[in-house]
Formats: structure tokens, C-alpha cells, sequence
């Protein structure tokens, strides 16, 4: 039987032998306690919007010289109160990077546990999961303190900064004018909002 068969056939896997056999497969996976479930691919505009920031937010942080890392959709992050494993589009975290690690001591560098700045490119079909239950699977982790949600083909950003995780506290903002900026509080950087949809220029809907 082909891996990518045996895989997405599995009722229930361990999460190492999720993270060992999504190494092999051909399409990605998000796991949830035991169950997988198969990802979609993105359009050239969800991949234009998270490449260009992408950009924005590596240049940044090697011009400021900060100690963080950016990554892009092909790093896991896992939730370890929920038992589960996802892709976020874009992750920011500060060195040094901390991963899952097996019960027998091994490091699994496929799958981060430490993100700080989560960056999610909506489309149709994942709307409600990344402003809903995924925010929430996030926000179980220690280490997070931002999300950003970004529209693919309309200019539009939603931030939530959490100033005081333990009381609940958070900085919501919500912009849609191309000239018109937005900040993000963990890495002191402000980004022109239309400056990330110039790649769509040119582009037929």
C-alpha cells in the first residue's frame, strides 16, 4: 500500500507516527488527537499575500538585527495540552526555537512549540477554524502573543496583540485601507497594508 494511502486510511495514529509519516506523504496533514485531516492547497493569491509577507517580516528582523526566526507554511507547530499538530502560514518565534520532543528524549526538528507571531491567510473553506478554534489552540501555548489574519485578494488585516494573557486582555485592530498601516507589537514593526497586495496587480480574478 502507498504511504500517503496507509496514511490518510490510519483511524488513529501516535503523534510520532504522525510526524513520521507525514515526512512521506505527497499532501499535508493537520492531527487532532490521533485523527488526520488533509489540508487544501492555496491559490496564487493566498501564496503571493503570505510571500510577501513573508518578505516584509524577514527583512525586518534582519535589518533590527532581532533574535527571532520567521518560517513559512512548512513547519508544524504543536500544542501539547491538545495533542495536536498544524501548519500555521507563517510563524515568528525568538531564538532559540524549542521543538516536540519524544518521550525517549528524541528532538523532532519538523515541529515547533515556542511561536510567537502567527500570521494565517484566510481562504473560504478555512475562515472560521483560523478566527475561531485554531486562535484558540494557539493561544493554549505559553509563548504566543499575536495573531494576524489576512483577507488574499482584498486588502483587509485583523491583529490581536495579547497584553495580559492571564487576564485576558487583548488588542484588537482591524484595517482595510491600502494607505494606512498596521503594527505588530512583538516584533516593533509597522507595515503599509497595500504594500502586501501590489503582487496581486496585474493578476485576472
Amino acid at each position: 500500500m502507498h504511504e500517503e494511502t496507509a496514511l490518510l486510511e490510519s483511524p488513529v495514529l501516535s503523534a510520532v507516527g504522525y510526524l513520521d509519516a507525514e515526512a512521506h506523504s505527497r499532501s499535508k496533514h493537520e492531527y487532532h488527537n490521533g485523527k488526520l485531516i488533509e489540508m487544501a492547497g492555496a491559490d496564487i493569491y493566498h501564496n503571493l499575500i503570505k510571500g510577501g509577507f513573508f518578505t516584509s517580516l524577514q527583512n525586518w528582523i534582519t535589518a533590527q538585527q532581532l533574535p527571532f526566526l520567521v518560517l513559512d507554511s512548512d513547519m508544524k507547530t504543536w500544542f501539547p495540552a491538545k495533542n495536536k499538530f498544524v501548519y500555521p502560514d507563517l510563524t515568528v518565534l525568538q531564538k532559540p526555537p524549542q521543538f516536540f520532543v519524544t518521550e525517549n528524549g528524541h528532538v523532532r526538528r519538523d515541529a515547533l512549540v515556542n511561536p510567537m507571531l502567527i500570521v494565517e491567510v484566510l481562504s473560504p473553506e478555512t475562515a472560521g477554524y483560523d478566527k475561531g478554534e485554531k486562535f484558540e489552540l494557539y493561544c493554549s501555548l505559553d509563548s504566543f502573543r499575536e495573531y494576524v489574519l489576512l483577507e488574499p485578494e482584498t486588502p483587509w488585516v485583523k491583529t490581536i496583540f495579547i497584553e495580559d494573557a492571564a487576564n485576558g486582555l487583548h488588542r484588537v485592530k482591524t484595517v482595510t485601507d491600502p494607505k494606512e498601516s498596521f503594527y505588530l507589537h512583538t516584533i516593533g514593526c509597522s507595515i503599509v497594508l497595500g504594500d502586501l497586495y501590489k503582487a496581486l496587480e496585474g493578476i485576472t480574478r
